[in-house]
């Protein structure tokens, strides 16, 4: 998933495990900041209020398309 510079991810809830790789340059995720070659998993429930990334990435994403959208 190519993520252009600037965007921000609406708050959700995962239904199922989210895993993703950063490919290229950065993303934040509640806070925490990951770089090229990081590792994120996220369980079935986690709740995510504050994804973004500033300069834009490419991540490597497995996930499902159902996450509950939270506002």
């Amino acid at each position: 998933m190519r993520i252009a510079a600037g965007t921000r991810y609406a708050p959700h809830r995962h239904t199922e495990v989210e895993e993703l790789l950063v490919l290229e340059s950065g993303y934040s995720i509640a806070g925490h900041e990951m770089t090229v070659g990081d590792y994120h998993r996220a369980e079935a429930g986690t709740v995510h209020h504050d994804t973004s990334t500033d300069d834009g990435c490419l991540l490597l994403v497995i996930s499902s398309p159902q996450n509950e959208m939270l506002q």
